[in-house]
């Protein structure tokens, strides 16, 4: 890995065979711009010590394992990332995930990002477009789009593979424009808390947003969802409210758009109380079409609330 990195720090425009291994170590203040790469391992861009301001621009990737990757260089220590900025990028043909950003790392911005996965087996290699973990925080995502992130396994088991996904201890979290679409579980799965989903859209995954803390959404387009394989459930939102305690989870929704050709339930809710609340609406699927379908003891008291007249289903 030394001499591929000491022959391409200052590659530019030159297209770069990674061979399966990390390209750049990340440096603080430092800039990466104009970079053309294929094959690429556990990171193009390895982010492995504690850095600040730095900037990944106009980079295009065709196959690999993870373009970005958040990983300590020593098992127990931190890598925290800040004011991060990624900026014009796509990737196709991944079989992990574009990035993952973790341990304490915040004030970062994702914008313009495009990223395609592909239709992996692995046992252990759950892939997704863009990934937070640990107490990761304060990170707007814009116009970026995922798809095809999808992970085949046995009929009898869960087939995961998500567009977006975060995690209990991140927040603030805000995905603006954003798109998730064919990812074999799913397109939004976010645990993390003060997250908002500003005009957001998610089409073909088995649940386009499953939800498991509190969200605030402006606007929210759901389109057919698709199931490819394995167990688990196919709807437009997957609303796990296991999790809440004392209060339901709620999930309020400015305007909510759906579209589908198929019967599958609007909201499925899992395992305990939700509160859904729905400003204006343009729902266009077939008649008979569940509103809300419980799982297990999930329920909606007092029915989901619409600011206006509730959808003739």
């Amino acid at each position: 890995m030394t001499g591929l990195l000491g022959r391409l720090a200052n590659a530019g425009g030159t297209e770069i065979a990674a061979d399966g291994e990390p390209v750049y170590i990340v440096r603080s203040g430092a800039t990466y711009r104009n970079i053309r790469a294929r094959d690429v391992g556990n990171g193009l861009f390895l982010i492995r010590d504690g850095v600040r301001n730095v900037r990944i621009t106009d980079v295009n990737v065709e196959g690999g394992y993870r373009v970005i990757e958040n990983s300590a260089l020593e098992r127990g220590k931190s890598a925290d990332c800040v004011g991060l900025r990624v900026r014009g990028a796509k990737a196709s043909g991944l079989t992990r995930s574009f990035a993952r950003i973790r341990y304490a790392s915040h004030d970062g911005r994702i914008e313009d990002v495009t990223a395609s996965g592909t239709l992996t087996t692995g046992a252990r290699d759950l892939p997704v477009g863009i990934a937070f973990a640990d107490t990761a925080h304060d990170f707007t995502l814009e116009r970026c789009t995922m798809r095809d992130f999808r992970w085949k396994r046995k009929d009898r088991q869960y087939w995961n593979g998500d567009g977006f996904s975060s995690e209990r201890g991140n927040s603030g979290l805000v995905f603006r424009q954003c798109a998730a679409w064919n990812n074999s579980d799913g397109g939004f799965d976010l645990k993390s808390t003060e997250t908002l989903l500003d005009d957001c859209v998610s089409g073909g995954n088995a649940r386009n947003y499953r939800l498991w803390s509190n969200i605030r959404a402006t606007r929210l387009t759901s389109v057919e969802p698709h199931k490819l394989g394995g167990i688990g459930d196919t709807n437009h939102f997957a609303i796990m409210a296991a999790q809440a305690s004392g209060e339901p989870l709620t999930i309020h929704i400015e305007h909510l758009i759906v579209r589908s050709k198929q019967r599958w339930p609007i909201f499925d809710v899992h395992d305990g109380a939700a509160r859904i609340i729905i400003g204006s609406h343009d729902i266009q699927v077939p008649p008979g079409t569940p509103l809300v379908r419980p799982r297990g003891k999930g329920s909606v008291p007092g029915g989901v609330q619409f600011a206006g007249t509730p959808p003739k289903l």
